[in-house]
């Protein structure tokens, strides 16, 4: 997998971040979410119930829809998360004992940084990305100034990202983006999430 997380996130560009909620609502969204167009989640390991979501979304989608799990602090969470069907990792840090785990494993490994040095760092202890955490506050013109010395590293945006940073961060050259509550925000009304994923999906195209 380490090998195929960045294909992964170059071809669907736009990853759903799911925080706190239950199993079966993980379900439920990743089927509507899925009919528009998503095509890559990860379940974050620090609210709700992470692990049984993780098994439960790989038990019905398997290969098809990549599955990953973030906010992953320690080796340990490497390791539970791969046993419930994680095919990658995603931290809001840079962690070698994280890195070097996710590696053993097979796993995909996208550890979070922010200044230039934490994202040097990040690549030479194995990252297949970068993820640039948080993006809100400072903007997509951050990006370009990183991508002046740093050509080459690929990035993942996230933390804030609606539609209209998600194109302006594309614009920048990220790989792909990361979001959440801006997409997720008011989950009682279905037509109103699908109407943000065509959004979402429309400006990562």
């Amino acid at each position: 997998m380490s090998d195929d997380v960045l294909s992964l996130v170059r071809e669907h560009r736009a990853m759903v971040i799911y925080r706190g909620q239950p199993a079966e609502r993980c379900l439920e969204l990743t089927d509507l979410l899925y009919s528009e167009g998503i095509r890559l989640f990860e379940v974050t390991l620090n609210s709700g119930e992470p692990f049984a979501a993780l098994t439960a979304l790989r038990e019905r989608y398997g290969d098809e829809v990549p599955i990953g799990a973030g906010t992953v602090m320690t080796a340990d969470d490497v390791s539970r998360a791969a046993d419930a069907g994680a095919r990658f990792i995603v931290c809001p840090h840079v962690d070698e004992a994280v890195i070097e785990r996710a590696k053993a494993l097979g796993l995909g490994v996208v550890p979070g940084a922010f200044t230039p040095t934490e994202i040097v760092h990040a690549v030479r202890l194995g990252a297949d990305l970068v993820k640039v955490f948080p993006i809100g506050p400072v903007g997509a013109g951050y990006l370009r100034q990183l991508k002046g010395p740093l050509p080459d590293v690929p990035l993942l945006a996230t933390g804030g990202v609606g539609a209209d940073l998600a194109r302006a961060c594309l614009a920048e050259g990220c790989a792909g983006v990361g979001v959440g509550v801006q997409l997720l925000g008011d989950l009682g009304d279905a037509d109103a999430l699908r109407a943000q994923t065509r959004r979402l999906v429309d400006a990562t195209r």
